[in-house]
């Protein structure tokens, strides 16, 4: 069952993918070799110190989902997420896609994207996201995400997706667990020059 909740004010919403399509994305890590792992980085710069970011990630084209059942079982949901987002904010359904390339990510105990930080980074892609979306693979109370500005935190529940604008006004951090490994699939909607709120 999907469960949809929404805050309207903070305009953040929030779904629920079943077990079998997190442990299908978790099962694609785990054992695809067509991408190379790498250590998780900021901003695309090569010298990210673990203190502030310290995952694996495995990161895949978007057209790749077609040659995959796990992934395009995952991303039929997110589709109807996006549609779901766009009916209750209708000004948000601006000329946008699936960013080219979505990542999943292993954190180790203690891991996480430690510091600060907003979708908007200082790299030639980053002013194109509008929306960002993320789903927990893992169950993490204790290591979820923390809102700065909306005083807001969500705790990592297996298979909650989450999804909310890319402005600094969402600066958020994760949360490390330091007794369990964590993992999550995440990636951006960004503008494009496409139809209104096409999703490709």
């Amino acid at each position: 069952m999907v469960i949809d909740w929404i805050d309207m004010d903070q305009f953040i919403y929030e779904t629920k993918y079943p077990d079998d399509v997190c442990d299908g994305i978790i099962d694609f890590y785990n054992t695809s070799d067509q991408f190379k792992k790498h250590p998780g980085q900021i901003s695309n710069r090569e010298d990210t110190a673990t203190s502030d970011k310290d995952s694996i990630d495995l990161s895949i084209p978007w057209h790749f989902i077609e040659f995959d059942q796990r992934l395009d079982a995952y991303f039929n949901f997110l589709h109807q997420s996006f549609v779901s987002y766009f009916q209750k904010f209708e000004q948000s359904r601006l000329p946008c896609k699936i960013s080219d390339v979505f990542n999943i990510q292993w954190y180790p105990k203690g891991g996480g994207y430690k510091i600060w930080h907003f979708e908007r980074t200082n790299n030639k892609h980053a002013i194109r996201r509008h929306l960002v979306w993320m789903t927990y693979l893992t169950d993490n109370p204790n290591g979820g995400t923390e809102f700065y500005f909306q005083d807001l935190y969500v705790p990592a529940e297996k298979g909650k997706t989450i999804i909310w604008p890319a402005e600094w006004m969402y600066t958020h951090k994760g949360r490390p667990d330091m007794e369990k490994e964590k993992m999550i699939i995440t990636g951006w909607m960004e503008f494009t020059q496409k139809g209104m709120g096409e999703l490709t």
